[in-house]
Parts: structure tokens; C-alpha cells; sequence
């Protein structure tokens, strides 16, 4: 549904503590272990909401839970808040819930429970609410190894054959990951960015002593690209495609506050290393079957960073592999532009991965930003913002403000093909599955 205008926080429900529902706080006291359905609903959606879950799936969970507990409860989520409501739009619960982290861990086990194919009880919902919310991450050593590997199969994607950067590369972003894990729960997720960012830059100006990089700085760019927030974009599209233009709209600039923090990280970082970033770069390609092999390895470390059920990551990197078959057979094999690669990869990804997702209740942002995550044009954004600064010291020169304004809408035309792309066949197929009643 549309969003609605945030709801006034309703009295004090009997036995409710300032902050948390009814249920929440008695099961907290011993005295109620199942909470009453209203509690168990917006728990489970504020749940949902916080780590990642669409927001069309996460009513879609609501409507399941009504139908097995007996109620007619509707929801509105905003970017803080979870909002449960009757029919005729009396406010029951509000709950504080802000999607600042991506955890599909706690996601998919809640739910595949909501819709298990024998109706669970209230109890075993609840159960599956509370053991949610508890679910790790994954441990620091794999979450480092994956950013390490997926740094280094971007590399390969974009043209890095030289095994000395290659090693560098792996090692900044190994780095990186471990200094985001360490200052997490000391400082936010922005400034985490920003540090992993910053050694990335270091990086790269260290590569350019060494002699191991070449003008596009991929020693540089490469650990950079595995920080951007691809659920959190995948989630705003299809909040656009829903008309939850607020909730769309809050999502995409968190999103671009984070990716202003990479850039601003990666240029400071090559800064101190008395280096920049090239406004202009040739591009190298790749033969297709290492084009192929790296974007299906690179789907196969993202989810690691989500946290994502393992089943996940087979679909993730089979969807990746054909749809960046499919682009490099557009640009190689037809000389078609990089953007309308791009829109035809995730199309092809989209297709895929949406009916999948549906019908095995596996989070589609997750896996779909993994299977397209080589197209995110980080290396268009990074040489923009570079060209930016560059200007901005003076440097007017015809090269230097073509190659910039290229930059930029480069980087603009991949992310709205990625946006079209992604969003046209997920909501084909929940519009199919409504009208089927399916869902």
C-alpha cells in the first residue's frame, strides 16, 4: 500500500513498557511466554523490516500471519517505524524498526516458518520471532574472505591480470571487512564505510609505487565496490515500483550517503598516498568465459556479507553467471552501450531469480544484488567524484570536464537500467501471483 502519515503512538496497552509491545515485555518478565497475535505480527514485521526484507514481501508475511492467526491486522511501514492497524485504520502497535543493517539470517528462517506449508502454531511463531532476532553473523575470518575474494573477481571482471594486484587487492579488502567488524557496535555504519573506504584508497596509491596498478586504479576501486549498499537500492526500486515513494525515497539516500562515504573515503586514501584517481581510463576486455566464471564467484561471496541461507547462494551465482553471459554478449558480440548491457542483465537475472524467490520465500534483494552486483558502475561514480574534486581545484580543462560529465552519466544511465531491470519482473510476477492467489 502507499505510505501513510506516521501514526501517533496509541496509549499504554495493559502490561506494555514504553518501547516495546505488550507481549515483548511480559515474555521479558516470565509471565506470558505467547504474546497475544497483535504483538506476535508486529514483532515478526519490525523483524523483517530492520534486516532487509522487502517491503512488498513484508506484507505479504503480515497478510500470512492474519490468515493463520485469525485476525484482519494491516501494516504500514515507514523508516522507523512498524505500524499495526485495524480495518478501519485504529492504530493497535507501533514498533521502532530501522532497516540500517542487512541480515538475511534472521530473515529466512522467520520466514520459511510463516509459511511452511502446515500452518505453524502461535507458539512456534513466537519462538521463531524470538530465535530470529538472535541469529549471528557470519563469522568475521569468512565475511574478510569474502570480501577479499569478491574484491578480487570484480578485478578479474574488469581486466586485472597482474597477480601482484590482484594479492593487494584481496588483502585491502580483507582488511577493510575486518576494520568494519571491529568498529561495529563502536561507531556507525557510515563511518565504518568510510574507514574501509579509506584503506581501499591507501591501497591504491600504495600500488602505484609498487607499480602493480594500472590508470583505471582497480587496487583502489575494486575493495571499494564490495561496500556499496546493494540490498538497501534493490529495496528503494521496488518501493518506487510500489509507489512507496517516501519509504523509497528514505531508503535511496541513506543508500547515497553511504555511497558519498566511499568516494570520499577511496580519494582521501589516495590522496594521502600523493595520488588521484584518473578521469579517464581505458577499458580492457575480458574473454567471455572469465567474464562468466568471475560474475558467478562474485554472486557466490555477497551473500556471505547478507548473511544469506546458504540454499540462497547456488541460485544467486547461476543467475549471475547467465545474466553477464548475456552482457558480454551485447557489448562484445553486438556493440551495444554498457547501460543497455546492463538493462538486459538484470532483465535476464530478474526473470530468474523473482519466481524463485516467491515460491522458495528467499529474499530477493539479497540474491539479486549478488547475481548483478558487477554491474554497479562504482568505477563511473568513483571517476566522477574524482573529476568533481579535480574541478573544484581548478582543474577546467575540456578533458577533464568531458571525461567527468561522461562519468556521470554513465554511472546514471547503468543504475536506472539496473532499476528498470530488477523491478519489471519482480513485480510481474507478484502481480501474477496475486491475481493467482498465490500469495
Amino acid at each position: 500500500m502507499p505510505d501513510r502519515p506516521s501514526a501517533q503512538r496509541p496509549p499504554s496497552q495493559p502490561g506494555e513498557s514504553r518501547g516495546k509491545p505488550a507481549g515483548v515485555a511480559a515474555m521479558l518478565s516470565g509471565d506470558n511466554p505467547t504474546p497475544p497475535p497483535a504483538d506476535i505480527i508486529v514483532e515478526a514485521a519490525s523483524v523483517l523490516h530492520a534486516h532487509g526484507h522487502t517491503t512488498s514481501a513484508t506484507m505479504r508475511a503480515v497478510a500470512r500471519l492474519n490468515e493463520i492467526l485469525g485476525t484482519r491486522y494491516k501494516v504500514d511501514i515507514t523508516w522507523t517505524l512498524v505500524v499495526l492497524f485495524t480495518p478501519e485504520g485504529e492504530t493497535v502497535r507501533t514498533h521502532a524498526a530501522m532497516p540500517s543493517t542487512v541480515h538475511m539470517g534472521r530473515v529466512a528462517p522467520l520466514v520459511s516458518t510463516i509459511f511452511a506449508d502446515k500452518p505453524p502454531t502461535a507458539e512456534q511463531l513466537w519462538s521463531a520471532v524470538t530465535s530470529a532476532r538472535t541469529v549471528p553473523l557470519r563469522p568475521t575470518w569468512l565475511f574478510a574472505l569474502a570480501a577479499g575474494l569478491g574484491a578480487v573477481c570484480l578485478a578479474l571482471i574488469f581486466g586485472s591480470q597482474r597477480p601482484g594486484a590482484l594479492a593487494l587487492i584481496f588483502v585491502a579488502a580483507a582488511v577493510g571487512a575486518v576494520t568494519r567488524r571491529l568498529l561495529a557496535g563502536h561507531t556507525t555504519f557510515v563511518t565504518q564505510t568510510l574507514a574501509a573506504a579509506l584503506i581501499a584508497g591507501i591501497a591504491g596509491s600504495l600500488s602505484v609505487y609498487l607499480d602493480l596498478t594500472s590508470a583505471a586504479r582497480l587496487v583502489a576501486v575494486c575493495p571499494a565496490m564490495v561496500l556499496v549498499p546493494g540490498p538497501a537500492l534493490v529495496n528503494a526500486c521496488l518501493d518506487f515500483a510500489d509507489r512507496r515513494h517516501r519509504l523509497g525515497m528514505a531508503r535511496l539516500c541513506d543508500a547515497s550517503v553511504t555511497i558519498l562515504m566511499i568516494c570520499l573515503g577511496l580519494l582521501v586514501g589516495l590522496f594521502l598516498g600523493g595520488t588521484t584517481l584518473p578521469v579517464t581510463a581505458p577499458g580492457v576486455s575480458v574473454p567471455w568465459w572469465l567474464d562468466v566464471a568471475a560474475a558467478g564467484l562474485v554472486a557466490c561471496c555477497f551473500p556471505v556479507f547478507f548473511s544469506m541461507p546458504h540454499r540462497s547462494i547456488g541460485w544467486a551465482a547461476l543467475a549471475g553467471a547467465i545474466g553477464h553471459g548475456a552482457r558480454w554478449l551485447c557489448i562484445a558480440g553486438l556493440g551495444w552501450s554498457i547501460p543497455a548491457a546492463a538493462l538486459v542483465d538484470c532483465l535476464l537475472v530478474a526473470a530468474i531469480l523473482a519466481p524463485v524467490c516467491f515460491h522458495k520465500h528467499l529474499p530477493f534483494a539479497g540474491v539479486g544484488f549478488a547475481a548483478v552486483v558487477a554491474l554497479v558502475p562504482g568505477v563511473f561514480l568513483f571517476r566522477a567524484f574524482s573529476g568533481i574534486f579535480q574541478i573544484a581545484a581548478g582543474d577546467t580543462s575540456l578533458v577533464t570536464l568531458g571525461a567527468t560529465a561522461q562519468d556521470a552519466a554513465s554511472a546514471l544511465l547503468i543504475i536506472l537500467a539496473m532499476a528498470i531491470g530488477i523491478a519489471l519482473p519482480h513485480e510481474f510476477w507478484l502481480r501474477r501471483m496475486h491475481r493467482d492467489r498465490k500469495i
